[in-house]
This record gives C-alpha cells, sequence and structure tokens, in this order.
C-alpha cells in the first residue's frame, strides 16, 4: 500500500525543506524535494518523525482515574493510546514502579500485573495504535525488589529498567525540608516523620547497591536497555554507567549531566521542565542543560504534550536550536538510546510514523499521525 504527501515542511536527521515523502508497506520509501508531487497536500506544515517516549506516567491515571476508582485496564490502555497518538507519541515506553516506598494503589502486588496484562491484552487485540513497551522504574533501596521484579519483567512488552533511589536527603528529594513537608501536610505527627525517614534510610543502607546491580544484570540477560534515575552527583553517573546504564534521566544537577557526557550516557530531561520553566522539586532546570550543550533528549513525565512542545519551544529564542536538532531530541536521539534503529527519522528504509503538526498562535497542533503507514490520529 502507498501514500504520498506533498508541499510538506519536512524535517530530516540533518536539514529541512519543502517536499515530498511516499510511504509504502509501513516503511519511507522516497523523501523529495519541492512543493510538487502527488499525494496529501500539507500546505506547508512540519512533517516530522512521530515521538518517542521513553518515560510517561500517564497509563496509571487511566487506570485509577479517581482515588480507589479502578478502570478496565484493558479500556484504561486503549484510552491511553489514543492520548499519546492526539498529542504526536507514535512509540510509548510505559513506565511502571516497582518497590517504591510511597506506592499509589495502581502500584501494588495485584493492579500492576492487571495493568500490564491489559496492555498486552488490548495489544493482542489490536485496539492499540501506537507502539507500547514496559519501562520499569525499579526502587533499588526496596527489600522486596528482588522478588517482585523478575516474573513482572517476563512480559513480553518489557524494553527499559530504571534504578530509582527516592530517599529523601539525596538526588530528587535534596531538599529534605520541602519533602518532609510534604510528609506534614497529610498529617504525619514529627514522630512518624522521624520512623518513616529512619526506615527508609535504612533500607536503603541494606538494599540500594546490591539492588541496583541486580536490575543491571537483569537488563543485560533479557537485552533491555538500562537508564539511571535523578542522578545527583559525580559517584551518581559513575555507579550507574559502570553497571551499564546508557541513558541518564532526569540529572537533577548540572554537575551530573557533565559527568554524563563524559561517560557516553544519553541526557533525558522531563518535558514538563522545559515548558514550566523548571523542575517542580527546585532541580536544574532543563532550560540550562539546553543552553550549556548538556541536553539530548526529553522524555514525557507526566504531561505526553510536552514533548511536541519541547520541540518547537527549543527552535524558538532564547534557545534558537535549528529544527531538525530540536525534532532529534524527542524522536532520533530517544530512539538510538535505546537501540530503536527503524525508527526516529524521515528517511528511506525508516518505519513510516510520521506526523503532521501546524503552529497555531505559538503552540504546536497536531493535524495527523500515522504507524507504520497507517492513519492513527
Amino acid at each position: 500500500m502507498e501514500q504520498a504527501f506533498r508541499n510538506a515542511h519536512v524535517v530530516t536527521r540533518e536539514e529541512d525543506f519543502i517536499g515530498s515523502v511516499l510511504m509504502r508497506d509501513g516503511m519511507i520509501a522516497a523523501v523529495d524535494r519541492g512543493a510538487g508531487g502527488v499525494g496529501e497536500d500539507f500546505e506547508g506544515d512540519v512533517l516530522m518523525p512521530g515521538v518517542i517516549d521513553l518515560h510517561t506516567d500517564a497509563l496509571e491515571r487511566h487506570f485509577f482515574p479517581r482515588p480507589n476508582i479502578g478502570w478496565n485496564p484493558v479500556s484504561a490502555a486503549v484510552t491511553h493510546d489514543a492520548a499519546c497518538l492526539s498529542v504526536g507519541v507514535t512509540t510509548v515506553f510505559d513506565s511502571l514502579s516497582v518497590g517504591t516506598y510511597n506506592a499509589s494503589i495502581a502500584r501494588d502486588r495485584e493492579n500492576i500485573p492487571r495493568l500490564t496484562d491489559g496492555l498486552l491484552a488490548a495489544r493482542e487485540a489490536g485496539m492499540l495504535k501506537a507502539d507500547h513497551r514496559i519501562h520499569w522504574r525499579c526502587e533499588t533501596t526496596s527489600d522486596e525488589l528482588a522478588e517482585r521484579l523478575p516474573p513482572l519483567a517476563e512480559h513480553p512488552m518489557t524494553a527499559l529498567f530504571s534504578m530509582m533511589d527516592h530517599t529523601p536527603g539525596q538526588r530528587q528529594y535534596r531538599n529534605i525540608e520541602l519533602h518532609l513537608g510534604h510528609w506534614r501536610e497529610r498529617g504525619m505527627s514529627e514522630d512518624e516523620v522521624a520512623r518513616r525517614l529512619d526506615d527508609i534510610r535504612t533500607r536503603q543502607a541494606r538494599n540500594a547497591r546490591s539492588n541496583a546491580r541486580f536490575v543491571a544484570e537483569l537488563a543485560t540477560s533479557m537485552g533491555a536497555s538500562l537508564a539511571s534515575h535523578d542522578d545527583e552527583d559525580v559517584e551518581h553517573i559513575d555507579q550507574a554507567a559502570d553497571l551499564g546504564a546508557t541513558v541518564a534521566e532526569f540529572p537533577v544537577t548540572r554537575q551530573a549531566a557533565e559527568r554524563a557526557h563524559a561517560r557516553g550516557m544519553t541526557v533525558v530531561m522531563g518535558g514538563p521542565n522545559l515548558i514550566r520553566g523548571g523542575s517542580y522539586s527546585g532541580n536544574v532546570p532543563a532550560s540550562e542543560l539546553a543552553g550549556a550543550g548538556l541536553l539530548d533528549a526529553f522524555a514525557s513525565d507526566y504531561v505526553p504534550r510536552s514533548l511536541v512542545e519541547c520541540v518547537f519551544a527549543l527552535a524558538s529564542a532564547p534557545f534558537g536550536w535549528p529544527l531538525p536538532r530540536a525534532v532529534a531530541s524527542v524522536t532520533a536521539t530517544a530512539a538510538a538510546a535505546v537501540g530503536l534503529n527503524d525508527r526516529g527519522a524521515v528517511a528511506e528504509g525508516r518505519r513510516a510514523d510520521l506526523l503532521r503538526v501546524r503552529r497555531i498562535r505559538d503552540l504546536p497542533v497536531l493535524r495527523g499521525a500515522w504507524v507504520a503507514g497507517e492513519r492513527a490520529a
């Protein structure tokens, strides 16, 4: 099956120009210059690769749309899929936490398998249009991680593991008083806060290093990619890189990002950090890393819509990135970081995951999405 687009603002990995693209049997068959040709007229709209989101927590919100209100997990997967495609995300790494100390109901022993089984059932029934994969977020302080993770990781959609340590006083929660303040706001007494903090720190000392090695070995055995999470300093980066991590996800300091680059890791920041103008936890702004040449790619974290907005924010003042470089931050660079070499670029022989985007009042608006050559949004 063939389909062609013409008069498009084509963004390849190296340049952008007015041109045309031919899709055949789910692949990009030709990319040409010039406004002429046959096919759907893009009217000068941007034609770029589909967005690749390495980390989104959004699936859980569709599974539990309100506290203690569980939804059919297959239905939740279908709704989540449509939401991702509506903002241009064609490859989705659904991130699910295992062993986290502040687990929500969506993350308990029973609900994680329900959620992943629902995702797989929706895929096998042909209900999902985007390409979904699972990103296991592994809390290395957990006493039960080594027990719980292996059976979950056997899921056929497993593709990425990340090592987390959310102990207050370091990494994402290095502003310990801010974090403990949230506990107090929930009604915890000072004695309860002290006991909880002591328990978490004790578990960190007991488990963090051995569990990190366990996660790394599991990822290697499964041929999956490995990421670190919320690195704060050189030691954090070196520990992760020595274990085989190739992605530094959400470093919280410039020092960590610099060291990640020195170790050959891909630095991934949260899209909301850039669009909101900073980190909600007070960590290093994505804008600072972008300006210093230390930012490689984005993941949506909790707002999938942020990724396509990041592209056009980076291509505008004050950053002024060339459009191909900005597009690559949510496509080609993300794909390469996890070994997805079949997508992420508008080029012959690549998978035809493509977007049509128009800027309206300085906001990018999706006007079409194709996944493996088929219209998806």
